[in-house]
């Protein structure tokens, strides 16, 4: 059984879903220390200018010792109107928007005390959205975190932490993203019959509005775009050449 782990992002990209498609268990690892200027709380979008960030601010009072869970969102600026206000005016006219307005219209009229019930909600409307039916584990409700800190024995790393989850749920590979190669230590995992692979996506290109194709957006860019084609595309199983 192969696993997969991410924390959760707001309007994650394309390669979030890839990752967790590739995997037969997925774990949002929403309980581990905030880090600030991370993909939790922001992303980009497509714009006839090119792109832009849109982010979402977040009380910064003790965030260091907080953890994803913990983390509120400072009401300030109105942030939800011009976020949606951005979105649709970016997207209104994109073939496959649509079918998603609602759903995003009644997200950014709800008040959002905490930063994780946000990405949550938009993270699992886009797997189902997207067609993808790997299972998914949330760490807080499964009590993961909690359990591998007091686990004795277990070295208290990002590979030990990798061991644990992988005796813990059956699993004999792990999909590490690609930047865990600076941090990760395969031959730790080895004698315990774990093999170690890191998701080193390869980004497509596909038809996107407002002239040159750029990479690395929210995966709502290919949404709006390509609707019901978006999980083959943003998994190389079919490919689109962009106008």
């Amino acid at each position: 059984m192969r696993l997969g782990a991410l924390q959760p992002g707001y309007l994650p990209w394309l390669g979030y879903f890839d990752q967790m498609d590739r995997s037969d268990v997925f774990i949002i690892y929403d309980d581990l220390p905030y880090a600030k200027d991370s993909w939790r709380n922001r992303n980009r979008i497509r714009t006839p200018q090119g792109w832009c960030w849109l982010t979402v601010p977040v009380v910064n009072e003790g965030i260091r010792q907080k953890t994803i869970r913990e983390v509120e969102v400072r009401e300030q600026g109105n942030w939800w109107r011009h976020h949606w206000k951005t979105i649709k005016n970016h997207y209104a006219c994109a073939p496959c928007f649509r079918p998603h307005e609602e759903f995003f219209a009644k997200l950014y009229e709800k008040p959002w005390r905490y930063l994780v019930d946000l990405d949550l909600a938009i993270i699992f409307y886009l797997i189902e959205a997207l067609g993808i039916r790997t299972k998914i584990l949330l760490s807080s409700a499964e009590g993961l975190e909690a359990e591998y800190l007091r686990t004795r024995g277990v070295e208290k790393d990002s590979t030990g932490r990798v061991a644990f989850l992988c005796q813990r749920l059956g699993a004999d590979r792990f999909l590490e993203g690609s930047m865990g190669r600076t941090f990760m230590e395969p031959r730790r995992l080895e004698p315990l019959g774990i093999t170690l692979a890191f998701h080193d996506y390869q980004h497509p290109r596909y038809r996107q509005r407002f002239g040159e194709f750029i990479p690395y957006l929210s995966v709502i860019d290919l949404l709006f775009n390509h609707g019901p084609e978006s999980l083959a595309i943003l998994t190389g199983r079919t490919t689109v050449a962009p106008r």
